[in-house]
C-alpha cells in the first residue's frame, strides 16, 4: 500500500543508503541542516546523538518518516537489511571481477607507488 506523502520533496532511497544517510539526503533536499531536520521534522532533540544515528529508531520517528514520505513503516524498518544485501552483492561482483588477471593488474596498478 502506497501512502500519500506529506512532504513534497523526497528523493528515492538508494539501495546502499542507511536510514541515517537517507535522512541526511532529505535534509539536503530541503536545504536545512541534518540536526534541524531531525528536530523539526522528526522530533529528535538536538542533543540526542544516539537517536540521530538511526540504529534503533523509535516508533514515533518511524511514524513521522512514514507520514512524511508516504512510505510504509515496514519499508523503513528494512533499511539495514537492504543495505547488507546491497553490500554483499557489490562485494560478490568485485570478487568475480578481481579474479580475472587483467582486472587484478589494473586494480593493483591504481595503488602502486610512483616513488
Amino acid at each position: 500500500m502506497t501512502l500519500e506523502p506529506a512532504w513534497p520533496l523526497h528523493p528515492r532511497p538508494a539501495d546502499h543508503d542507511s536510514l541515517r544517510q537517507y535522512v541526511e539526503r532529505l535534509a539536503r533536499a530541503y536545504g536545512v541542516t541534518f540536526g534541524n531536520f531531525c528536530f523539526n521534522a522528526l522530533g529528535i532533540p538536538h542533543e540526542d546523538e544516539e537517536a540521530r544515528r538511526f540504529t534503533r529508531p523509535t516508533e514515533d520517528v518511524l511514524k513521522r518518516l512514514s507520514v512524511g514520505l508516504g512510505m510504509p513503516m515496514d519499508d523503513l524498518r528494512t533499511f539495514p537489511e537492504r543495505r547488507r544485501r546491497y553490500l554483499a552483492e557489490v562485494s560478490a561482483e568485485f570478487n568475480d571481477w578481481i579474479v580475472i588477471p587483467g582486472n587484478r593488474e589494473k586494480f593493483e596498478g591504481m595503488f602502486r607507488s610512483s616513488v
